[in-house]
């Protein structure tokens, strides 16, 4: 039986949320999400100017500030700012969506969080909210005279109207004081920071609407370090413009309405910040790119139902803006990280045609994906040439070996687990064209005690493969000097085996 609500439905009753649900709000933001929802606030109160400030004291960072320039709150508008899932009238510009942006980005990050913030010629406003909120949904009202001494008590900025989110006790923070360690986790933070806000405002970043910036204030030399510019990121600088790329599609949506989305091809081996986004390959983030009111909300890794991202499709992506047609069928999560595309717009994509004339198909799209990377394949192929594994390295890994390049004409390499003496991590036989490693030192990198099956240690065969299979090339008995290498190396290796491992003798002895 199928339950049909329109007339199995009966009378409503009405459930209150438990305040305890509260500790669900935000568990997907990131450290730089998280700062990039309140960037959002800052925008739709008229920002221009962003700060970003961690705040140091004896060593130690004890919380985090963001400092906007824009219109500020009265009264009646913090209250609303601190109300759970209060969704104020959002204009047609603005990016507010949930009405749950300011606490769940501040609870997902910090234990607590203030709010100062006045408007121009009017009493500065103040609140306080921690994780007791879950308990009575209660917050801390502070005073304008504390809220006042507290926006003109922020040093190297004039706010004459405008916002402080003030975090304390951040989550990912450090229990050190030592220079050299925090520095080194604030310096991280704000090289993530400014490439996910740069990537995410590039488009407002670039039409100099917007500045960001990033500095450390030390509260009790009240000394400000100068800032750090945030610089714009743009996903599809450097795509290919020609054979009529970038190409305009354009959907039509059950309901009447239209949309349309532009498909990017990478040129191979791209190598840009732009591309390799997040530090990764830039293939891995291929897919669809959403826009919501010029914010980039999602970056790729996905084909909106139609594909399984996958290596031949890795050089493209796609540039769709959401808009009031659109949006009913993309959803997103309240922390604007994840795009769920619903099967009408699926569906919709999947019989969409560019725009240029020849009303090609977006199917066509992938065609050129894969033909892009076939060809550079076979363009590239050659100057890499390496000796076949064989027996010991899984095939899943010399088939990937294959699709870029080909094998040298050599018999291939096996590589087998032996007992070796304590001191020997590797033996290479170039007559048998083996690699014989140590079964007993795999076994405590792998964590087991049990037999070992030739699938096993593919991490330490490949690096392996890689370190010895071009003394395979040569067949020719191996001379002094490539044996000594190989002595060298299974020196190494042990020597930091027993470092990570320990070992009853001195790693010093080795190779004696």
């Amino acid at each position: 039986m199928v339950l049909r609500p329109e007339t199995d439905v009966g009378t409503r009753e009405y459930v209150k949320p438990d305040p305890s649900t509260l500790a669900a709000i935000g568990v997907h933001h990131s450290f730089s999400s998280a700062l990039a929802d309140l960037v959002d606030n800052s925008i739709d109160a008229g920002a221009t100017h962003v700060r970003i400030r961690f705040l140091e004291q004896l060593g130690s960072i004890i919380g985090l500030q963001i400092i906007d320039n824009g219109k500020g709150m009265n009264s009646d508008e913090i209250r609303r700012a601190m109300t759970f899932g209060a969704r104020r009238d959002y204009g047609s510009e603005d990016l507010g969506y949930f009405g749950l942006g300011l606490k769940a980005a501040s609870l997902s990050q910090s234990e607590s969080f203030a709010v100062f913030s006045r408007q121009e010629w009017s009493s500065a406003v103040g609140r306080f909210m921690d994780h007791s909120v879950s308990e009575d949904f209660s917050v801390g009202v502070l005073s304008s005279d504390i809220a006042l001494a507290n926006i003109e008590d922020t040093k190297g900025i004039e706010i004459s109207s405008g916002t402080i989110v003030e975090w304390h006790q951040l989550k990912d923070s450090l229990n050190s004081t030592e220079s050299d360690v925090v520095a080194e986790w604030k310096s991280t933070k704000i090289r993530e920071i400014r490439h996910h806000l740069g990537l995410t405002f590039h488009r407002l970043l670039e039409d100099g609407v917007l500045s960001i910036g990033v500095d450390s204030f030390d509260v009790d030399r009240k000394l400000a370090l100068p800032a750090l510019s945030i610089e714009a990121i743009d996903p599809f600088k450097n795509s290919i413009h020609r054979g009529g790329y970038p190409r305009t599609y354009v959907a039509n949506l059950p309901d009447g309405a239209s949309f349309s989305c532009e498909g990017h091809i990478f040129p191979p081996k791209l190598n840009t910040t732009e591309f390799d986004l997040y530090g990764e390959p830039g293939e891995r983030r291929q897919g669809f790119y959403l826009y919501r009111r010029n914010r980039l909300i999602a970056t790729g890794d996905n084909w909106a139902g139609l594909r399984i991202p996958d290596g031949e499709l890795g050089l493209g992506r796609v540039k769709l803006e959401l808009d009031e047609a659109t949006e009913k069928y993309v959803a997103l999560n309240p922390e604007k990280i994840e795009p769920v595309f619903t099967k009408e717009f699926s569906a919709a994509l999947r019989l969409s045609h560019s725009t240029d004339g020849e009303n090609l198909p977006f199917t066509d799209f992938f065609d050129d994906l894969r033909r892009l990377q076939r060809d550079s394949r076979r363009s590239s192929r050659k100057p890499i040439s390496l000796v076949e594994p064989g027996l010991g390295i899984n095939p899943g890994v010399i088939d990937q070996l294959k699709e870029f390049q080909d094998f040298a004409d050599y018999d291939p390499i096996s590589i087998r687990f032996v007992t070796l003496g304590d001191y020997e991590f590797f033996r290479a036989d170039r007559i048998n064209r083996r690699i014989d490693l140590n079964v007993n030192i795999v076994r405590t990198l792998s964590g087991r005690d049990g037999r070992l099956t030739n699938s096993d240690g593919q991490l330490i065969k490949i690096l392996l493969y890689f370190l010895l299979q071009d003394d395979f090339k040569i067949e020719q008995r191996w001379d002094a000097i490539r044996i000594e290498r190989h002595r060298l190396i299974n020196s190494s290796l042990i020597s930091a085996f027993f470092d990570d491992f320990g070992s009853e003798e001195s790693s010093n002895d080795l190779g004696d």
